[in-house]
């Protein structure tokens, strides 16, 4: 995508686009395996792999990455609830939370756009900075191939690393969080269905560890596809709290980031739905390892 000067997107030719390299190297972070042709299993494959990714950059340099460090837990979830969507879908459990099958599978696909849209508008972009430095993000945008508005939050960083100013760096990764959040997110996923996401309102949760609130929580009977109400419930509650706890238990969050990049069980987590549920959102998504698809622990643990 390149923006012109009054920031309004056009088609740039792929052979000459200054980012193409960094989008290229990004993508082969999350290419799959050969061995992987089930496109089932490639997209669950693929936010096990976008999760990675964001975990892995936010560990490089924790000071300055603080963006990648809630996305990789916010796709996390995200993984989470497609393997739930996949499980109401096959075992037409969807009343559970009340929906059709046709909304399940919506969901389902929804959640999927968005955690490859994201990956694509911004993981180059952390890539681009870390390799080049502010420099080539500043280059990429004078041939109208980013954004002004993430320029601003590059901008803020850069100022905010060379001073050792946190409150800059964060700062400049909220302001990366708005624009995926408003921009890319909103279009490509939210409008889809502004219907829809106010039925799923209730049950979304927080991604942060230890932040047990559900959006229906800070804004009860909200719509979470609604830019305003879910920019509210991020900057009033969610980023605070991801904040605090990168700042206060720096160890605590190395573990969790780590078992990301390492893999496992999504759905091995307290207060899962039923055991029925659990069991058929394995069936739904390949029970078998030929398939790369999660084993339960105690399957994974008798083959080793």
């Amino acid at each position: 995508m390149r923006y012109d000067n009054n920031l309004q997107p056009f088609v740039s030719h792929p052979a000459t686009s200054a980012r193409r390299a960094w989008e290229d190297q990004a993508n082969r972070r999350i290419a799959p395996a050969a061995s992987n042709p089930d496109e089932r299993v490639i997209v669950f494959k693929r936010n096990e792999a976008i999760t990675a990714a964001y975990a892995e950059m936010y560990l490089r340099n924790p000071q300055i990455y603080k963006w990648a460090g809630m996305a990789a837990l916010t796709s996390a979830t995200v993984g989470r609830g497609m393997y739930i969507m996949r499980g109401l879908r096959q075992t037409r459990l969807g009343s559970v939370v009340g929906l059709f099958g046709s909304e399940v599978a919506e969901t389902f696909q929804n959640l999927s756009i968005g955690n490859r849209a994201v990956f694509t508008d911004i993981y180059w972009q952390h890539i681009a900075y870390e390799e080049g430095g502010l420099a080539e993000i500043e280059r990429i945008f004078r041939v109208g191939q980013l954004d002004r508005r993430a320029l601003r939050g590059w901008r803020q960083i850069d100022v905010g690393r060379r001073a050792g100013d946190q409150e800059l760096i964060w700062a400049g990764n909220t302001e990366l969080l708005h624009f995926e959040q408003k921009h890319v997110l909103q279009p490509q996923v939210y409008d889809r269905n502004q219907a829809l996401w106010r039925e799923v309102s209730a049950w979304i949760p927080s991604p942060i560890p230890g932040h047990h609130e559900m959006f229906a929580d800070f804004a009860p009977g909200g719509n979470i596809g609604a830019f305003a109400e879910r920019w509210r419930w991020i900057t009033g509650s969610m980023l605070p709290r991801w904040r605090e706890l990168s700042e206060t238990q720096p160890a605590r969050v190395k573990r969790l980031l780590q078992s990301l990049m390492l893999g496992g069980d999504p759905l091995a987590l307290p207060g899962l739905p039923t055991f029925k549920l659990r069991l058929g959102v394995y069936q739904a998504i390949g029970w078998r390892g030929g398939l790369g698809a999660w084993l339960p622990r105690t399957m994974a643990y008798a083959q080793a």
